[in-house]
């Protein structure tokens, strides 16, 4: 039963990640505050459910839930869109720390397996690059060539950064069973 659970919870966390990948991609989907929100409540509730194998999913729950809060509030029905702006840009602070969060969880998984965790903090790396380029792009005092060439570097980097996490999610998933088959 524990080793379904975890099927579940992994397969969750990596469905919210493609629902952010989507929105990422498309610009229909962009601005869909409801689809971000259901992103969020899906890696929140995956995670929850995989607490057990590592702090960083709790902790990583936790991030999910504050972001679905900084969605709810940015949504087009609660503030200005001036305000909104403000708090999107806010909100990316969780955003980093919840991609963190999920891949350091990831890499206690591969710890507890044997298993080396460079390519973990390779890709907190690239995760956290991506978005504080994002959050810098944001001030007004940079000149417009290097605004363009950050969010051409940032526009590369998410993406990439969305995919990787979404594999090493599924490597967590699999060491993760296999643990716990092996100890049944």
């Amino acid at each position: 039963m524990n080793v379904l659970k975890s099927y579940y919870a992994y397969l969750g966390i990596a469905a919210g990640i493609v629902i952010k990948l989507a929105m990422l991609g498309s610009t229909a989907l962009a601005g869909n505050w409801m689809l971000e929100l259901v992103a969020y409540a899906v890696i929140s509730a995956g995670a929850l459910s995989q607490q057990q194998a590592s702090p960083w999913f709790r902790r990583a729950s936790i991030t999910a839930d504050v972001l679905i809060g900084f969605t709810v509030v940015c949504g087009p029905a609660v503030l200005p869109p001036y305000w909104g702006n403000i708090l999107e840009y806010a909100s990316l602070v969780p955003l980093i720390l919840l991609g963190c969060m999920l891949l350091l969880a990831a890499a206690d998984q591969m710890r507890a397996a044997g298993r080396q965790v460079v390519l973990e903090w390779v890709l907190v790396a690239v995760w956290s690059t991506g978005y504080i380029l994002w959050l810098v792009m944001a001030f007004d005092w940079l000149e417009e060539p290097v605004v363009a060439q950050g969010i051409r570097i940032a526009s590369m980097l998410l993406p990439l950064a969305h995919v990787a996490l979404l594999v090493d999610m599924f490597r967590a998933q699999q060491q993760y069973i296999r643990m716990e088959v092996d100890k049944s």
